[in-house]
């Protein structure tokens, strides 16, 4: 159950208030422009719990980011034509309501990579081996045959 002055959403109004009373089933909130509206509480989630949920904010621990410069590299070294498929299936990820979707420049390597990845139907080790030297099937010829495929055009 929620406590007064707990931030929560109605995910389905797409509604956002803090908890000012509770009576029994039924929890009053505050929205941010003042108004006062009421729901079940089973038809709320905690504010914090979504935004974790649903939102594409990066923790800042250094185990989230130890592979970093690992997803640097890869993305550094992919073709633009690659690039653009992976923010074309970002761009077209339907958008959460109450969550602000992150522009592709704002995204992390490892972001762009998943993008790619479903893009692509490449798993992303495969886009980090591709790119380890004397890799079996390097970038270059990786994202080529990619490409090619998309085309229609037949491989080289």
């Amino acid at each position: 159950m929620f406590e007064v002055g707990e931030t929560v959403r109605n995910v389905a109004a797409d509604v956002v208030g803090v908890v000012v009373e509770i009576d029994g089933e039924r929890v009053y909130l505050e929205q941010a422009n003042g108004a006062e509206v009421d729901f079940k509480a089973s038809t709320l989630v905690l504010e914090a719990e979504f935004q974790a949920r649903h939102g594409t904010v990066v923790r800042e621990d250094a185990a989230s980011h130890a592979n970093d410069p690992v997803y640097d590299e890869v993305i550094r070294n992919l073709y633009p034509a690659v690039l653009e498929l992976g923010e074309a299936v970002h761009t077209g990820v339907r958008s959460v309501p109450g969550v602000t979707p992150t522009n592709w420049g704002a995204l992390t390597s490892l972001q762009k990579l998943n993008a790619v990845s479903t893009a692509t139907d490449v798993p992303v080790q495969d886009w980090v081996d591709a790119s380890k030297p004397g890799a079996k099937k390097p970038l270059g010829p990786l994202q080529l045959s990619i490409l090619a495929n998309r085309s229609g055009k037949p491989r080289g």
